[in-house]
């Protein structure tokens, strides 16, 4: 199964929702005018059709850990989403945010004498992800051995050691995971990787046995 960020699945599921909250609307106008023609009080519209309600659990507590995984970047649009969502959905704003306060945290980040990922560098491969756009960087292992990578982004993950970036490597010649933080001089390239995408996924896939 194709793992989605918990942002996208809340998306998705708006969209499902709009065209029918969109005919509800229309025809609770209606019916009011044709009441009132008539004298007489409109039926109730017809409610909304349910999501998938599996699926609207696993986004409500994705969103709601969002802050928790060492990445501000999504951290914000997770925020949002749930902001956006309880415009439609009353109901599912209020259980977000009780996830938010009082679901189980993951492990805690492994930090020691370590940095934090840069917000700067976890945006740029948040869009260069995206944008199917190869990145160079410099990044230095946890052997200390230093080197000039070129990679087709992925993912990001968020392991309990901190972010890391599942990726095409052209030196290594196969499929590799960075830390963000170990990451220096992070810069996007000209190029478009999006007829490759989803094989390269796949691949990863395979790979890790996902």
């Amino acid at each position: 199964m194709v793992c989605m960020h918990p942002a996208r699945l809340i998306l998705l599921m708006e969209s499902a929702m709009r065209p029918a909250l969109l005919l509800t609307r229309r025809a609770l106008a209606s019916g009011l005018m044709t009441g009132a023609a008539a004298g007489v009080m409109p039926a109730r519209a017809v409610a909304a059709p349910m999501i998938d309600p599996d699926l609207r659990e696993a986004a409500l507590r994705g969103l709601a850990l969002a802050a928790h995984r060492g990445d501000p970047v999504e951290a914000a649009s997770a925020e949002a989403a749930i902001a956006r969502l309880a415009q439609t959905d009353p109901e599912a704003g209020f259980l977000a945010r009780l996830y938010k306060a009082l679901d189980v945290r993951p492990a805690a980040y492994y930090h020691e004498d370590m940095p934090a990922a840069a917000t700067k560098d976890l945006a740029l491969l948040h869009k260069a992800i995206l944008a199917c756009q190869p990145v160079v960087f410099g990044y230095t292992d946890l052997s200390d051995q230093k080197s000039e990578r070129r990679v087709l982004p992925l993912a990001l993950v968020h392991p309990p050691q901190g972010v890391k970036l599942l990726a095409w490597c052209e030196k290594a010649e196969g499929y590799r995971q960075f830390f963000i933080r170990a990451m220096t001089g992070l810069t996007a390239q000209p190029g478009d990787f999006a007829d490759h995408r989803m094989a390269l996924l796949q691949g990863l896939v395979e790979k890790e046995g996902a």
